[in-house]
C-alpha cells in the first residue's frame, strides 16, 4: 500500500501580508502617501497606496479615517488614470472602516488601469455609486511622476 500524498493547503494571507508580498515581488510597484484633500479642514488620514500596473493589483493602507456606519455610508476608491476621462475615474471598490486604527484594503479596479495619476477616497451611500459627485472626498494620493 502506497500512502496517498496529502496536499498541504496554501496558507491564507492577510491583506497586510499580501501587500508585503506585492511590494517584494513586483518590480513596477508605485507607492504614494495619502493626504488630506483640504488642509484647512484636515481629516487626519495617513498611510499609503501601492499599485502595480503589470499585476493590476494594489492595496490601500489607511490610518485616521473615521469609522463609518455601513447602514448609512461606505467609502469608495477612485483611480484617476491618464487614459481615462477625469469625469469618470475607475471604480476601485467600496470598503468600510471599523473603529480599530489601521486598515489595509485590497484594490478592486473594475477596469484595467494603465497609468494612474491620482487616487481618491469618497464617502458614498451604502453599496457605492457608479459615478461620484465627489462631494465628500476624504483622502487623496497623487502620483508624482
Amino acid at each position: 500500500n502506497t500512502p496517498t500524498p496529502t496536499q498541504t493547503p496554501a496558507p491564507v494571507l492577510s491583506p497586510a501580508q499580501e501587500r508585503e508580498q506585492l511590494l517584494a515581488s513586483v518590480p513596477d510597484v508605485l507607492r504614494t502617501d495619502w493626504t488630506d484633500p483640504n488642509p484647512k479642514q484636515p481629516v487626519g488620514v495617513s498611510g499609503d497606496i501601492v499599485w502595480s500596473d503589470a499585476a493590476q493589483k494594489g492595496y490601500m493602507r489607511l490610518r485616521g479615517l473615521p469609522a463609518n456606519d455601513p447602514a448609512k455610508s461606505t467609502y469608495q476608491l477612485w483611480i484617476f488614470d491618464e487614459n481615462q476621462d477625469e469625469k469618470t475615474p475607475v471604480d476601485g471598490g467600496v470598503f468600510d472602516v471599523a473603529p480599530n486604527g489601521e486598515v489595509i484594503v485590497p484594490i478592486d479596479a473594475k477596469i484595467a488601469v494603465k497609468k494612474p495619476k491620482m487616487f481618491a477616497i469618497t464617502e458614498e451611500k451604502p453599496g457605492g455609486v457608479v459615478v461620484s459627485k465627489r462631494e465628500k472626498i476624504v483622502a487623496l494620493a497623487k502620483v508624482s511622476v
